[in-house]
């Protein structure tokens, strides 16, 4: 017996459209056929659209009878832990009142079932178990009802809601949405819905505490963040990640660099407080910090900085993990990546090879706003709970974690200055944090530490030396036309000439660009748009060479603001942290990192394979043997002009 798509709208109180459009949705269970005409046929049980109460009322008009429902005979794996124990409970009452039965044979058995009633009250009184009740029980153990042990009173509403399925979309659409919306508003908006769209149905809506019951009770928590949080934060909260692999990495295979905040206030050269900050490279495969700077500003060149120390001292990593910030994403050290853009004609203005590139390092870049990107963060919660709380300046995280202590501490002036606090967290990295226990993925490097898991997994190593390497870390400018003064470098307002008559003679109007080494501005090396090397220039200004070489040092004397950041010396290296105050926990861990660095437990692997990088670069103009001298020719035209033009 099936309903048509007339008797369920007639039924429901709906269109006979509103009814079709649910059917070809899926929200109401039907058959769909074809007839000879070519047109949808549709077929409803009246079970699967009509709800107990206009069941019963339908089948009555009909003058249906129902038939007894038959027996399911269930495998106990489909029961709960508690009904399961509820059917042993039954199999072994029966067991044991057949036995009961079966020994005394000299009386009537309803004599002896009623004692056995007795005997049941008395143990199982909360059951009240009676003669009915048992043979009910023995006749389902028979036919292999085991849902008729059960006791399943209430049991036929549990799981179904009074709420009318049209009604209960419409309220979901107000609660999954990125409003977040509070159920009790939602109820509301449902209710407001209803009166205007379906008002017959308003009569049958339930309560608050229904909606509020079966929200917790039916939506899935994947759903819900889904749709009221947004899709950021399914992927941070719900979906399903991939878990990276390190047994087969290679230490330094893959670096990942970021930046740290030090929870900590110092103070500086000219006594104004502030917190530093720390820019770091951590190999994946070991955990161990391999590349460290501590600046006041996190910029490209302190990245430049950190990856020299680490490269000198660990060699050349061949992958380096970084996120998309622009002390990463510059166009002459990671390249722009996806800050990348095109000319209006559709091409790529020309930019030299970033010194990732001049290394042979591959850059990857971590998803934009990516909550599980870079495992250094990890890294980084250590150094704020292992290594910022042992100074008594810590400021905490947040005004929540903020101590009460350090207002009175910051009056009394014991504050540790900045080349104290570098010199503490240089030392406390490299003989402290890298010679802690391993605690990563792989559990057969458990028990070792990190220097040891790096140096067990470090099958060759990229070296360069460091004047190969300062070559290749230098910095690069956009493409310039050379001039009559040459080429040119702005830093702070202060513009650095680059020339010579050589220069002049063989590239004045083409467009060139050219690197600079940042510690040393009293030349640049000048490259054609095809990055091939033609020759060193010297600087005009005798500026530069009067207060220095120095790039940070050229700001400082324009600027006039304070003296160049100098806190990686090496005399701050080898000191230790200057005791002040009681003894504290920064003192204890600082002792034990002396003593790592004086046993010296294990030293820096040097693997079979060694492999030398280089920056192999000829000028493309070389003097040939007998061919015209520039350098004779410049000197004559300067000599018949009566002197050097210096315009």
């Amino acid at each position: 017996m099936t309903l048509s798509v007339k008797d369920v709208a007639e039924l429901k109180g709906w269109s006979t459209r509103y009814v079709q459009m649910m059917a070809t949705a899926g929200k109401l269970k039907c058959t769909i056929t074809t007839n000879k005409n070519n047109r949808k046929q549709y077929a409803f049980a009246p079970e699967d659209v009509l709800s107990g109460k206009q069941l019963q009322e339908y089948l009555q008009r009909q003058k249906v009878v129902t038939l007894d429902k038959p027996i399911r005979r269930n495998v106990m794996d489909t029961y709960t832990a508690s009904e399961r124990l509820e059917i042993d409970f039954w199999r072994n009452l029966i067991e044991e009142w057949d036995g009961y039965r079966t020994a005394d044979t000299g009386r009537k058995k309803m004599d002896i079932d009623r004692e056995f009633e007795v005997l049941c009250r008395l143990r199982y009184p909360e059951r009240n178990i009676s003669c009915k009740t048992l043979y009910r029980k023995r006749r389902a153990l028979k036919t292999g009802d085991m849902d008729s042990l059960l006791d399943k009173r209430g049991q036929h509403v549990k799981g179904k809601s009074g709420i009318d399925e049209q009604i209960w979309q419409a309220f979901l659409s107000y609660y999954l949405d990125e409003a977040q919306h509070p159920i009790k508003k939602c109820y509301e908006y449902t209710l407001m819905w209803a009166q205007t769209v379906c008002p017959d149905l308003v009569a049958d809506i339930p309560t608050y505490t229904t909606f509020y019951r079966r929200v917790r009770q039916e939506v899935p928590e994947a759903v819900e963040v889904l749709g009221r949080y947004g899709e950021k934060a399914y992927k941070d909260r719900c979906a399903p990640y991939i878990k990276r692999i390190y047994d087969d990495m290679a230490s330094n295979e893959w670096w990942i660099a970021d930046n740290h905040t030090f929870d900590i206030i110092s103070q500086g050269d000219n006594g104004q407080t502030h917190r530093l900050y720390l820019t770091a490279f951590f190999d994946a495969r070991s955990g161990i910090f391999t590349g460290c700077y501590v600046t006041n500003a996190p910029c490209s060149q302190a990245t430049l900085i950190a990856l020299r120390k680490g490269i000198l001292k660990y060699g050349i990593p061949d992958n380096i993990y970084v996120d998309n910030g622009r002390e990463f994403l510059t166009f002459d050290i990671g390249g722009l990546g996806h800050r990348k853009k095109k000319r209006k004609d559709g091409t790529e203005p020309f930019s030299p090879p970033p010194v990732f590139a001049r290394l042979g390092i591959k850059m990857t870049n971590a998803i934009v706003r990516n909550a599980k990107a870079k495992i250094i963060e990890r890294r980084f919660r250590d150094v704020k709970d292992h290594l910022s709380r042992l100074f008594e300046t810590y400021t905490g995280g947040n005004v929540v974690e903020r101590p009460e202590q350090l207002k009175s501490v910051l009056k009394s002036g014991k504050i540790p200055t900045d080349a104290e606090l570098t010199a503490a967290v240089e030392e406390l990295l490299d003989w402290y944090f890298n010679q802690q226990p391993y605690g990563g993925a792989v559990a057969a490097d458990r028990g070792k530490t990190r220097i040891q898991v790096y140096n067990d997994n470090l099958h060759s190593v990229r070296k360069a030396t460091a004047d190969e390497l300062t070559l290749m870390l230098m910095r690069s400018t956009r493409p310039q036309k050379v001039t009559r003064r040459g080429v040119h470098l702005d830093i702070s307002g202060q513009r650095l000439d680059y020339w010579n008559h050589e220069m002049l003679m063989t590239l004045l109007g083409k467009q060139v660009y050219f690197r600079y080494d940042p510690d040393d501005l009293s030349e640049v090396r000048i490259y054609d748009l095809e990055d091939r090397y033609i020759m060193t220039v010297p600087v005009d200004n005798t500026a530069v060479l009067k207060y220095g070489a120095s790039k940070d040092e050229v700001k400082a004397a324009m600027q006039e603001v304070r003296k160049a950041e100098r806190l990686t010396k090496e005399a701050l290296r080898r000191s230790g942290l200057p005791a002040y105050g009681r003894k504290t926990a920064l003192e204890l861990v600082m002792q034990q990192a002396r003593e790592n660095k004086e046993s010296n437990p294990k030293p820096i692997k040097q693997p079979k394979v060694i492999r030398v990088q280089r920056a192999d670069e000829q000028p493309i103009y070389k003097q040939a043997v007998g061919g015209v001298n520039l350098s004779t020719m410049t000197r004559n035209a300067a000599r018949k002009r009566g002197g050097q033009d210096n315009e």
